[in-house]
């Protein structure tokens, strides 16, 4: 922090009143750079494409994100967990949560994914999944991320049951 405040010519005190931790810092320069690079990629549903290929695609190209990102990936992704807010109220994510909530609606739209859940509820829920296998995959270096998103996109989409639920 006293580097960032040197660099940015203001005490650290001040910079402690933007930000209450290091990790609100990181979480800051991360989620700008997150968004500057979604917006380089084509978000919109892949004409034709299903829920399943659409976030396949995304995942590959977080997978890559993430694997140049590492350094600072982990302490990031801790704080994600202690203080993330899933309410409307609270500041606007800039990380993946409103893609997921827009595809999970138009999946929903589309008959693809069951409706009877807002799509922003299943989209938290996506989204801890995806931040758990950032975890994991963090925490137990030999493990390949793209796996690893794939094996959750099929429990997101056929759930720990092994009997599928229609409605």
């Amino acid at each position: 922090m006293e580097q960032v405040a040197n660099e940015a010519s203001v005490s650290k005190r001040t910079l402690y009143k933007y930000y209450p931790a290091k990790e609100a810092l990181l979480e800051e320069v991360l989620e700008k750079t997150l968004a500057g690079d979604l917006a380089e990629l084509d978000l919109l549903f892949y004409e034709g494409g299903s829920f399943r290929s659409t976030v396949t695609s995304v995942l590959q190209a977080s997978a890559h994100w993430c694997e140049r990102h590492t350094d600072y990936l982990l302490p990031y992704v801790r704080y994600k967990f202690i203080t993330f807010e899933p309410d409307t109220n609270s500041k606007e994510d800039r990380g993946l949560l409103p893609f997921w909530t827009t595809l999970i609606a138009t999946a929903q739209n589309r008959g693809e994914l069951r409706a009877n859940r807002a799509p922003a509820q299943l989209a938290i829920y996506f989204h801890y999944l995806y931040l758990g296998v950032l975890l994991r995959w963090l925490s137990i270096p030999e493990l390949d991320l793209q796996n690893e998103f794939n094996a959750m996109v099929s429990f997101f989409l056929e759930g720990a049951s092994n009997n599928v639920i229609k409605n």
